[in-house]
């Protein structure tokens, strides 16, 4: 048989008293349990603007001492609203359907909702927000990269670079705006010999199987077959210094003009 107890922990009521003395009091609270083999299994339940702070529900033995840490009820319906870095508008003990509003404290800004309503079962809705620090934590640093930049409050802008054979791919400067990066930091990445001009490419190649080679028959194999590999003929390279040649003379008397 399963015999339901309710217990008025003000111990109070004098004909629970036997099996409500079994249970540990809790003020301002009702313990609602049933029996079942020498165990009691249960919940304690505060009442009417008291709101539970700590473990809910217990199993009790009578034949085994207790050694259990109990609840506390606390005036209010709903837990005390507590916001870090701000203020709540919330003055005395909380009854059911209060509204609070929140606000956050100079240099920091609030994330989330700004108001909060407590419920029936003792929570609050929304979910209470965050104050969030204007300033920003410092930014990510890429592999062979740096950025230049020691301030890192609200407004103030931080630039990247690459170090030498690296080049910068996505945003070179980052600003910071209450509290975040406006971007994603940028990436170093090595500069690829393809990006170089392919006649460039070319002409390296042949010179360096020219230099290479032992004597001059050798070297110049070398040379003609470096440059069929490129896919560039002797007009073609001969052509592209011209080219080159030209450009240079033209610099050369710019500048003495």
């Amino acid at each position: 048989m399963l015999s339901w107890i309710v217990c008025c922990l003000m111990w109070l009521i004098s004909s629970l008293a036997e099996g409500c003395s079994k249970l540990p009091p809790v003020d301002n609270s009702v313990f609602v349990g049933k029996e079942i083999e020498g165990q009691t299994l249960g919940i304690y339940l505060c009442i009417k603007g008291y709101h539970l702070v700590g473990k809910q529900s217990f199993v009790f033995s009578s034949s085994e001492e207790l050694d259990v840490s109990l609840p506390e009820c606390h005036l209010g319906h709903c837990p005390n609203p507590v916001l870090e870095n701000g203020t709540v508008s919330s003055y005395g003990p909380v009854n059911v359907s209060d509204k609070i509003m929140f606000k956050c404290n100079d240099g920091y800004i609030l994330r989330g909702s700004n108001w909060s309503q407590c419920l029936e079962n003792h929570t609050w809705a929304p979910p209470f927000p965050i104050c969030q620090s204007r300033d920003c934590e410092p930014p990510g640093i890429p592999d062979h990269g740096y950025f230049e930049g020691e301030n890192f409050t609200s407004e103030s802008v931080v630039t990247y670079f690459c170090e030498s054979g690296y080049h910068l791919v996505g945003i070179q400067k980052l600003q910071c705006i209450d509290g975040n990066w406006n971007s994603s930091y940028p990436t170093c990445e090595p500069i690829q010999e393809a990006s170089k001009p392919a006649e460039q490419i070319a002409l390296e190649k042949a010179i360096h199987a020219f230099q290479e080679g032992k004597d001059l028959c050798s070297a110049t194999e070398n040379f003609v077959r470096s440059l069929k590999e490129s896919g560039q003929t002797m007009e073609e390279l001969k052509y592209s210094l011209e080219i080159k040649k030209t450009k240079l003379k033209e610099y050369i008397l710019s500048k003495y003009k």
